[in-house]
């Protein structure tokens, strides 16, 4: 009897220092996150020698893009995961199909026209010759990377 409690007890002990080593672990992975998104901002401004104003800016900008992705990933995991539901239950409804298609288009259309309003506000708080170093980082994608993502 004694054997048994004590088993479990350690297997109980093992359990909970998996969580809590599975929880320090992620959070020390979305602290990086963070860090690294922050970190990528800072040297945009550097690069860009932003004026205090235009780093503020940037700042709200980035804030905005990040809320319409995080909405746009929101309804596209919705539309996913309607698309594959009848994909899956009724596959040859390509009319419901297609609707469905066309909705996600539409979301992403939407999407793209949000962030390049965004970007096109940004780009007009610049300088040319900004506006010509915001053109050569952003063809390795950094500027648009910490732009819009959360």
């Amino acid at each position: 009897m004694r054997f048994n409690i004590l088993i479990v007890l350690l297997t109980l002990s093992l359990l909970l220092n998996g969580f809590f080593l599975g929880g320090y672990w992620m959070a020390r992975y979305k602290a990086k996150k963070v860090e690294d998104n922050h970190g990528r901002i800072s040297e945009i401004a550097r690069i860009l020698n932003l004026s205090p104003e235009q780093r503020s800016t940037f700042q709200l900008l980035k804030s905005r893009a990040v809320n319409i992705r995080r909405s746009y990933l929101k309804k596209m995991e919705g539309l996913r995961s309607r698309f594959w539901e009848k994909v899956v239950t009724d596959p040859k409804n390509t009319s419901e199909i297609n609707k469905i298609i066309h909705e996600m288009s539409r979301e992403r259309e939407d999407y793209q026209r949000a962030i390049s309003k965004i970007i096109a506000e940004f780009l007009g708080k610049l300088t040319k010759e900004q506006r010509r170093k915001f053109l050569e980082i952003t063809r390795g994608n950094k500027a648009l990377r910490a732009l819009v993502s959360g």
